[in-house]
């Protein structure tokens, strides 16, 4: 099959997309492939023309989800700064309301995959940025592995915190934003 054709596309899309209505309707670990090719007017076959199961289809939609929500600015960021870290604990609080809210998708099902998917991509966005700025000698090369981990943790860990911890948002992005920018501050 090729994934270009049109037909292909569409078909996919039928699938994502009631594989999103099901997600607001009830909890993935009681989804099943019949409700899902009952949603999208598919057979099982053709299902299975295109995903292995419903975890690969779950992976797919959380990529695309944060690819399509990922602000421009910090997909394009040369550089890692106060106000892109800020744009992307921001971002990742939104995509958590987004996808943990209006998806049953919570502790109980299958948020460690999410989760641990969230998480690699952040590591990339960051890897990149920071290898960027590596090029311009603006950032030990040897350092940006270590600061990719503790950076993206940091990132990760306070848009979750305020996720799950409505109080206080304001002051807890502060505080990581300081405590991230005295670390890269202090490897320059």
């Amino acid at each position: 099959m090729n994934e270009k054709d049109p037909r292909a596309v569409r078909t996919k899309n039928l699938i994502k997309e009631a594989f999103v209505k099901l997600l607001e309707e009830k909890d993935f670990k009681n989804i099943t492939i019949k409700d899902i090719t009952t949603k999208a007017t598919i057979n099982r076959a053709t299902f299975y023309a295109h995903y292995l199961d419903k975890y690969i289809l779950l992976e797919e939609l959380v990529i695309d989800c944060f690819e399509e929500m990922l602000p421009i600015e910090i997909l394009n960021a040369t550089e890692l700064n106060e106000e892109i870290i800020k744009e992307l604990i921001f971002f990742l609080y939104e995509y958590y309301i987004s996808f943990y809210q209006k998806r049953k998708i919570d502790s109980t099902s299958i948020a460690s995959t999410v989760d641990n998917l969230l998480k690699y991509k952040i590591d990339n966005l960051i890897e990149k940025i920071l290898n960027s700025m590596a090029i311009r000698n603006e950032l030990a090369s040897k350092d940006t592995n270590i600061l990719v981990k503790l950076i993206s943790s940091s990132v990760y860990g306070c848009a979750h915190y305020c996720y799950f911890n409505k109080n206080d948002k304001e002051y807890n992005i502060k505080k990581t934003l300081s405590f991230i920018m005295n670390g890269i501050n202090a490897v320059k």
